[in-house]
């Protein structure tokens, strides 16, 4: 739903080389051994696991599928599930996925300071839904940050560790009932937060009469004559039940509604007349944010952008 701003160089560079270390140590193993033990039943090593661990090896190729762009991780996946031996033997290609779950997931995404990827990444709220922060309360009583893997590591452990598939997320978004384990590639071809631009979802309001904006006085406490209504990526929609829950946050449209009906375009003028710039105006009305790169700041942010856009308040 809101944009995740591009990382700088630096931090990709970084994010890859404390990762390398991790997934060749464990590739390195895996060959040495010939065998490996995934929940106490043991597998041999087959030559078309060692052919895919000797390309993962070359630094090129482990770079391209850690670090590569939303583009690119589509790539990825059409390549390897349309891959001929990939696909050659049933038990191979299972086998393939579970060393490649113990790699990339065990001792890959779980090494992960997930702490320092989100500070390092400076979000505040939720990409997908833009209700909830991205941060809750773990049983130790300490901040637990919530990360998402775009594409579910359970089908694409291969994307486990990969920059642009780990989403800071909330926990409705991240938890159950909402995207899961569903296959957000061929199913539910979810949008990818660092690929949004904000035209890509909108916020409207539809009321029930169309004397309704003009009788919020009178009306101000009723919200059945009016609907929220969201158009974007339907996968996103669905998945993260966005119309269901916005159904819930009309008490933030009827007060922009009720500041429509009171708050005088002189008003507005008059603040700016004080010294104030449009977006510090803005601010001071809604306390939130109206620059598309700071909508991450707050919860709700983008709902009361579009709203009050439409209702041309400011």
């Amino acid at each position: 739903m809101i944009n995740i701003p591009y990382p700088k160089q630096n931090i990709l560079e970084e994010f890859y080389k404390i990762q390398k270390v991790e997934i060749l140590k464990r590739i390195k193993a895996i060959k040495k051994n010939k065998k490996i033990s995934i929940k106490k039943k043991k597998y041999r090593v087959t030559k078309l696991v060692i052919k895919v661990l000797v390309w993962l090896e070359k630094d090129e190729n482990l770079k391209k599928v850690l670090l590569a762009k939303p583009r690119g991780l589509i790539a990825i996946i059409k390549r390897v599930e349309n891959d001929e031996n990939f696909q050659k033997a049933k038990y191979q290609k299972e086998l393939l996925h579970k060393i490649l779950y113990r790699i990339f997931v065990d001792y890959g995404y779980e090494k992960i300071n997930k702490l320092e990827f989100i500070q390092n990444i400076n979000l505040g709220s939720c990409p997908y839904c833009n209700r909830n922060y991205i941060f809750s309360v773990n049983k130790k009583a300490s901040i637990k940050p919530e990360i998402d893997h775009l594409y579910p590591k359970s089908l694409y452990p291969y994307l486990a560790c990969s920059y642009f598939n780990l989403i800071p997320s909330c926990p409705s978004c991240n938890g159950f009932g909402a995207k899961e384990a569903n296959d957000t590639f061929y199913v539910y071809p979810i949008s990818n937060p660092y690929t949004i631009k904000p035209i890509d979802f909108q916020f409207t309001i539809t009321p029930h009469n169309v004397e309704f904006i003009d009788n919020v006085k009178e009306e101000k406490y009723n919200f059945d004559n009016f609907e929220i209504e969201l158009y974007g990526n339907k996968a996103n929609i669905k998945l993260f039940k966005l119309e269901e829950l916005y159904k819930q946050h009309k008490d933030i449209v009827l007060e922009l509604l009720i500041k429509k009906a009171y708050y005088p375009q002189s008003y507005i003028e008059e603040l700016s007349r004080f010294g104030f710039s449009q977006d510090e105006v803005y601010r001071y009305l809604f306390s939130n944010y109206s620059e598309d790169k700071d909508l991450h700041k707050r919860p709700l942010s983008k709902l009361i952008k579009d709203i009050s856009t439409e209702l041309g308040i400011v």
